[in-house]
């Protein structure tokens, strides 16, 4: 893939909360040239992943990117890190306040917005047929206040195996759970690609809704 506005985007966007996390988890690092040798990496990550095609093609260009970034730290540190801080470290990017802002301002429970995510999947399947694209498969719900997608394909599990860090996925998957909660949805899902199953199954519905109650 080219390094495009996207990915400067994304690096702004996380590389300060990351490089704070670090910073406060081994004060004695050299955080300076961590996050040099970071960046350095990230493109070249970017640069030697296939293209899945344009933010504008395919919206979730941004999750491919998103993992690349984590990975380039992770193999920066001065030292390496345990997977569980890795998964920290996910978190803490995610809960930076110009990510957890832009998660808290959609909005998917409207009928304008279940059929613009069914439009934007089946763009998204057709950007690529890389095995570094998702294939999804979109079903809406009963009402607006719930829907389900199903991932058959994963291009983070594709971006890890091929940068030999599988057993990081599961802790980038920490995205889903937190983006969901913060645009005020309620995931829950029975099986993971991370985990080797056949597919990820996201159920997600509004918080308080009926549905939300009824499976509680």
């Amino acid at each position: 893939m080219k390094y495009t506005f996207c990915e400067k985007i994304l690096w702004h966007a996380m590389s300060g909360a990351i490089v704070d996390f670090l910073a406060s988890e081994h004060p004695n690092w050299d955080i300076g040239l961590v996050k040099i040798k970071a960046n350095k990496r990230y493109r070249q990550i970017i640069a030697d992943s296939p293209d899945i095609g344009s933010l504008s093609k395919n919206s979730l260009r941004t999750c491919l990117s998103s993992g690349a970034l984590w990975l380039a730290f992770y193999e920066s540190c001065e030292e390496k890190i345990s997977d569980e801080e890795f998964g920290e470290m996910v978190k803490a990017t995610i809960n930076a306040p110009i990510i957890a802002k832009a998660f808290s301002a959609k909005n998917p429970f409207t009928e304008k917005a279940q059929m613009k995510k069914e439009k934007s999947v089946k763009r998204d399947n057709n950007a690529s047929d890389s095995e570094f694209n998702w294939k999804t498969e979109f079903i809406k719900g009963r009402d607006k206040d719930e829907y389900t997608t199903i991932y058959k394909q994963c291009g983070i599990c594709a971006l890890a195996k091929k940068e030999n860090h599988p057993e990081l996925v599961k802790y980038m998957c920490t995205l889903d759970t937190l983006s969901v909660d913060m645009f005020g949805g309620v995931l829950r899902r029975t099986k993971t690609l991370a985990e080797g199953k056949d597919c990820c199954d996201f159920y997600i519905c509004k918080k308080g809704s009926r549905w939300d109650l009824k499976n509680k």
